[in-house]
């Protein structure tokens, strides 16, 4: 077992991006979800963040994630337009686009969610695991 540490959570990330992580050991992430968007505000380039396909709601002590390094970070703001012939509308939405590196897998030990505005923070201990097959 590893250290207990403190990560940043960036939850209900999907299954795929998870094994894409994990297979190509970096990968760039887009952001928009209000929750993970206030959690990745709250990173700077060089931190460890905690990745978990469970929902927010759900995270308790034992689920299991995907821990990663920041290697670069970029919020950008994006303006959609959606227009018909009865209608013109116009919204802009802020994302994330983070670059991650694979560092491993951890386990929640402790969730201190969450005030609404704020990042959701896990303490979690680093499993190691050992394949047999």
């Amino acid at each position: 077992m590893g250290e207990i540490m403190q990560y940043i959570v960036l939850s209900g990330i999907s299954s795929q991006l998870l094994k894409d992580i994990e297979q190509n050991k970096i990968k760039t992430i887009e952001i928009r979800s209000p929750h993970n968007f206030l959690s990745a505000i709250e990173t700077n380039v060089g931190d460890t963040i905690f990745l978990t396909s469970t929902s927010l709601d759900d995270i308790r002590p034992g689920t299991l994630g995907v821990i990663a390094r920041i290697r670069e970070k970029q919020v950008a703001m994006h303006r959609l337009i959606q227009k018909t012939e009865e209608f013109y509308e116009e919204a802009e939405v802020q994302m994330a686009r983070l670059q991650l590196e694979m560092k491993g897998h951890a386990r929640v030990r402790r969730s201190t969610c969450c005030e609404i505005g704020e990042a959701t923070i896990v303490d979690a201990d680093e499993v190691l695991f050992f394949e047999g097959r």
